[in-house]
């Protein structure tokens, strides 16, 4: 595609999510006919029919849907530099942030941060979606979120990231259980089974040996989708497990749990905004950046 044909990709787009030229005209605030001009413009330069007409509109060809993804991220990056070089004013704008968070994140930090933000920006939305990337870089290079919400990046990466909090950890069992009382060694820590919240795309846990070297010798019987499902697990079975304080202070009574403090040295971890570098100047980015120190500063 030359230089000259780059203002097909949003008609591309447009055409991809609206599955009706009628309507991608409405979205791109064109005619109909130069909807369909740049259809067949793409058409030939891509030497595929790109879409097939339906009874309500058209639907993509299996080659217009591989090409979309692509498509979909130059103009995300495209629009991305525009709303970066124009000051963001909260007050006005319409914007959608798109946030990835680990789930203790969704019911501690969450809520907080939507009733900050609709009050001093009513018409900014919200997509918040849980943290199933398989490629962070990659999912924020791209744009598939604007920020993610984690425990601190291991390891050498380009990406930018700042610490919104700390969370002090606990061991989590039964208030019933039989062999643990108010406290708990590293031998029986070790020798009970236990529930871990897992990493979606690596079959891995949440916390493991390069978070906490003691947490190797542990006997996982059950991964989790997360810590909200650990907690009637653990409240019903034997089994153990490691939770975020407080989480426990909101919830534990209720799925009668008991919290002890964990049998070695490492008894916090930094929860932390993570961003692609090329946002790092963008004035609604750092906006919401700041939103996010400003709620956690409220409750933690």
């Amino acid at each position: 595609m030359k230089s000259t044909e780059l203002n097909l990709i949003p008609i591309f787009v447009a055409i991809y999510e609206e599955k009706n030229l009628s309507k991608a005209a409405i979205r791109m605030n064109i005619s109909q006919p130069a909807v369909s001009k740049a259809l067949k413009r793409l058409r030939e330069i891509y030497d595929d029919g790109l879409f097939h007409r339906n009874t309500t509109g058209v639907e993509p060809t299996v080659f217009a849907s591989d090409i979309y993804p692509a498509m979909s991220a130059a103009l995300k990056n495209f629009t991305s530099t525009l709303s970066a070089s124009r000051e963001f004013d909260p007050k006005t704008s319409n914007r959608i942030f798109s946030i990835a968070v680990v789930s203790t994140v969704n019911y501690s930090l969450i809520p907080k941060l939507v009733k900050q933000i609709r009050t001093s920006a009513p018409n900014i939305s919200l997509e918040i979606h849980p943290q199933f990337t398989e490629d962070l870089e990659s999912d924020l290079r791209l744009q598939r979120y604007d920020l993610v919400i984690d425990m601190a990046i291991r390891g050498r990466t380009i990406l930018k990231s700042e610490v919104v909090y700390t969370e002090i950890l606990k061991v989590v069992c039964s208030k019933d259980h039989p062999r643990i009382g108010d406290s708990i060694s590293l031998e029986q820590f070790l020798s009970e089974e236990h529930v871990a919240a897992s990493r979606w795309h690596s079959r891995s846990s949440l916390l493991n040996a390069e978070d906490i070297g003691e947490l190797e010798a542990r006997n996982i019987v059950i991964r989790a989708a997360g810590a909200f499902e650990m907690m009637p697990i653990i409240g019903s079975t034997e089994m153990i497990g490691m939770l975020p304080e407080s989480t426990l202070d909101d919830l534990g009574d209720y799925y009668n749990l008991k919290s002890l403090d964990l049998p070695f040295n490492r008894q916090q971890h930094d929860l932390c905004s993570i961003w692609h570098p090329s946002r790092s100047n963008d004035s609604g980015h750092r906006w919401l950046r700041q939103q996010i120190q400003k709620a956690a500063k409220n409750d933690f």
